[in-house]
C-alpha cells in the first residue's frame, strides 16, 4: 500500500491538526447542547408553573364557574343567555393570562383549536402540525423548539379534547347562545368532535439568544479548547523537530554519503538516547567500511 504521506513530521502534523479541529468540535458541541438543555430544564419548570396556571382556570371555569352562571341565567337575572367573560375558558384564561404577562412579558399564551369561533384562536401552520402530531400519535402533550414570528421559541402544549358541554357554543350556529353569535358572528359551524384532539393550549418562551448564545459559546470553548491542543502540539512538535526530526536527517544524510563511499567524515553523536545510540551504531558501520576500503586500496 502507497504511503500517503513521505515524512513522519507531515503525517504527525497532520494528525495533530485534525485531533485538534475534532476535540474543538467535540467540545463546542457538548457546551452547546449542555447550554440548551440547562435553558430548557429553565424553561419547562417555568411553563409548567403557567401550565398548572391555564389548567387550573380552564377547569375553574367548566366545573364552577359556567354552571353557576348558568343557574343565575335560568333564575332570569339577565337577558343574556351566555357571559362571555365567565362562561368562556378561553376567553377568561386569556384575559387573566394578559394581565400577568405585564409582570411577565417573555411568555406568550396560545389557545387554538380547528374552526375556532374567535377568528384570533386560528392555528398558524406550526400549530396545525402540533395538533395534527398529537391528534396522529394519540398523545395529550407536546414539546420543542420551533420558529415562531421568525424567531426560535420553545413551545410546550397541551391537546384541546372537547367534551359534550362544548357543544354548547361550537357545534351549531343555531344551537350556540345567541350572546356567541353576535359577538364572533360564526359563518359556518364549528362541529367540534367530542373526544378528540381539535385544539392545543400553547406556551412560547423565547429562545432566539439562549440559542444564539449557546452557539457562541460553543464555538468560544471550542474553538479555544482546540486551539490550546493544537498550540500544545505544536510546542511538542517544535521539540521532536529538534530532537528527533533534524538528528535522524542528519543520520540519513551520512548514511547516504556513505553508500556512495564518502566514509571519511565522522559521525556526531553526543546523546545517550536511542538516536544516539543509532548514531554510533552507522559511526561503527562507517569506520569498519572505511578499514576495508583502506585495505582493498
Amino acid at each position: 500500500m502507497k504511503a500517503i504521506f513521505k515524512s513522519i513530521k507531515t503525517e504527525i502534523t497532520v494528525v495533530v491538526v485534525i485531533t485538534g479541529v475534532l476535540i474543538g468540535i467535540g467540545v463546542g458541541f457538548f457546551i452547546y447542547k449542555t447550554t440548551i438543555d440547562r435553558a430548557i430544564d429553565s424553561a419547562k419548570g417555568r411553563i409548567e408553573t403557567t401550565m398548572a396556571f391555564v389548567k387550573a382556570s380552564r377547569n375553574y371555569v367548566r366545573k364552577t364557574l359556567r354552571p353557576k352562571i348558568y343557574e343565575l341565567l335560568s333564575a332570569g337575572c339577565t337577558n343574556q343567555d351566555f357571559i362571555l367573560e365567565a362562561q368562556s375558558s378561553s376567553f377568561f384564561t386569556a384575559s387573566i393570562f394578559k394581565m400577568v404577562n405585564r409582570e411577565i412579558p417573555d411568555m406568550e399564551l396560545r389557545q387554538v383549536a380547528i374552526n375556532p369561533l374567535n377568528p384570533g384562536n386560528k392555528p398558524n401552520e406550526t400549530e396545525m402540525w402540533i395538533i395534527a402530531y398529537l391528534k396522529d400519535k394519540n398523545l395529550k402533550e407536546y414539546e420543542g423548539i420551533t420558529l415562531h414570528k421568525g424567531k426560535e421559541y420553545f413551545i410546550k402544549a397541551f391537546a384541546v379534547i372537547p367534551k359534550k358541554s362544548c357543544l354548547r357554543c361550537h357545534s351549531t350556529v343555531d344551537a350556540m347562545p345567541v350572546a356567541v353569535r353576535n359577538i364572533y358572528k360564526p359563518k359556518t359551524d364549528p362541529r367540534w368532535p367530542v373526544g378528540k384532539v381539535n385544539g392545543a393550549v400553547l406556551i412560547y418562551v423565547p429562545f432566539d439568544k439562549v440559542v444564539a448564545q449557546a452557539r457562541m459559546d460553543g464555538l468560544l470553548n471550542g474553538g479555544l479548547v482546540g486551539g490550546v491542543f493544537i498550540l500544545m502540539s505544536g510546542i511538542i512538535l517544535v521539540i521532536l523537530n529538534f530532537r528527533v526530526f533534524k538528528p535522524i536527517d542528519a543520520l540519513r544524510n551520512s548514511a547516504e554519503k556513505i553508500s556512495k563511499g564518502e566514509v571519511d567524515e565522522t559521525i556526531p553523536y553526543q546523546s545517550e538516547n536511542e538516536i544516539g545510540r543509532l548514531a554510533r551504531a552507522i559511526e561503527r558501520m562507517r569506520v569498519s567500511l572505511k578499514k576495508v576500503m583502506d585495505m582493498i586500496s
